[in-house]
């Protein structure tokens, strides 16, 4: 496996580069050091299509070996069960498929009435949401990232036989390229930082450098990019992606929680 280290704060936007932020670390004796912070339009162009073609393009390299991306990458098992066959393949092929919905708003009213007709309400979180403090996989917030995080990215790394996506396809020991789901919120709760109030527009770069100054005392070498992410709370999540994925490659993994068909947030 690679040193490389990929961080994603995701968008599913149809401006998606300009929304998408990557933070890109290798992995050393001494910790983690950021070697690049880049919005998606830098590299691949605004549109969504672009982006995440790019995006995965970059992640099959031989540089990369550890990828965190920040969205939802399963269902609920209810929803999988009754909508997918029960799988983390079926959903892949669901939402990639011409039978399937053709945008997030068809993804998300279908995943309602599924969870409202087998489970008696309509937003269902998986465990590791509701371990992670996260929200449901297709309310109105998350869908367009769920919905094309896999239809766009997961979908095409699925079948390739140097990348794995943890924990549907395995834990990655022997993988080339190991990809997992991470919630940089989830991140800096976990470290005892700030998980809200550092978006904000106005006052909030006090936050920002709390969080900034947490991950860096987890031996994370910023480099030169310290004000990109004190400027911009999604590059700043995209360092948070990178701090999970760069745990992942040392062999953190959180305890097991719910079906592993329905995937699993790494911090």
């Amino acid at each position: 496996m690679s040193a490389g280290v990929l961080g994603v704060d995701f968008s599913g936007a149809a401006a998606a580069g300009d929304a998408l932020w990557v933070t890109e670390a290798t992995r050393t004796a001494d910790g983690l050091v950021v070697d690049a912070c880049y919005r998606g339009t830098e590299r691949w162009g605004r549109d969504r299509e672009s982006t995440h073609a790019g995006l995965v393009e970059r992640i099959r390299t031989d540089e990369i070996g550890t990828v965190g991306l920040d969205f939802p990458f399963s269902l609920p098992e209810a929803v999988l069960d009754a909508q997918c066959d029960g799988t983390w393949r079926g959903f892949l092929e669901w939402v990639g498929g011409s039978d399937g919905p053709t945008d997030p708003g068809a993804f998300s009213t279908a995943c309602r009435e599924t969870a409202e007709r087998v489970a008696g309400k309509r937003d269902v979180r998986r465990e590791t949401d509701a371990r992670r403090g996260a929200l449901c996989p297709y309310t109105n917030r998350v869908r367009s990232m769920t919905y094309h995080g896999a239809r766009d990215v997961l979908g095409r790394l699925a079948d390739d036989s140097e990348t794995t996506v943890t924990p549907m396809q395995g834990d990655g020991t022997d993988a080339e390229t190991v990809v997992c789901e991470v919630y940089p919120a989830a991140t800096f709760g976990w470290l005892g930082c700030y998980r809200e109030g550092y978006k904000a527009t106005d006052g909030a770069r006090p936050r920002r450098e709390m969080n900034l100054e947490t991950v860096a005392a987890c031996s994370v070498d910023v480099a030169d990019h310290r004000e990109t992410y004190l400027r911009n709370h999604d590059a700043l999540d995209s360092l948070a992606a990178a701090l999970s994925a760069g745990r992942v490659a040392d062999g953190a993994r959180p305890a097991a929680v719910g079906p592993r068909e329905e995937g699993r947030i790494y911090v």
